[in-house]
């Protein structure tokens, strides 16, 4: 799995992030309703597709709460189109984890310390990722340890 190297953490990184997504789900709208203008009998479901994809690649980037509210709404079967509920129910299984170096400098960063300094063994590669941190497997005197680390900026 694609891992990532940036979150956007500022306010107004965040909101670039949420204005972008929304250009892009209106140039979906004008690429539907020009078709539309061709063959009338077009339906919804490539606009949905397309608008579904669009929106969780941008709620992803964000991690947090973002990513959350996509969890949350694709367990409501019956409110969205189907387009939506599939794309948005890979937020409960397969969210990109942060790469090994972004990793290492958000451990840095809050504890001082790389994490090879702070564990005997320390795994790069994330367990599982979800929307507001990742699980990574350590080792400390013996013991087998389970580490998660938060997403910086999003909590």
């Amino acid at each position: 799995m694609k891992t990532l190297d940036k979150i956007p953490t500022g306010k107004i990184e965040r909101a670039g992030k949420l204005v972008k997504t929304g250009v892009k789900v209106g140039g979906n709208y004008v690429k539907y309703y020009s078709k539309k203008l061709v063959n009338s009998d077009l339906t919804r479901d490539e606009l949905n597709e397309n608008n579904a994809s669009d929106i969780y690649d941008g709620l992803k980037s964000l991690k947090g709460s973002a990513l959350k509210v996509a969890q949350m709404l694709s367990m409501e079967k019956n409110l969205l189109p189907r387009a939506y509920v599939e794309r948005f129910s890979l937020a409960q299984f397969s969210v990109p984890p942060l790469s090994a170096p972004l990793v290492r400098k958000t451990f840095k960063r809050y504890l001082g310390s790389f994490p090879e300094e702070v564990f005997d063994t320390f795994e790069k590669d994330s367990i599982n990722a979800a929307s507001i941190g990742q699980v990574h497997k350590a080792e400390k005197n013996g013991k087998d340890l389970a580490v998660k680390i938060q997403y910086p900026g999003v909590a």
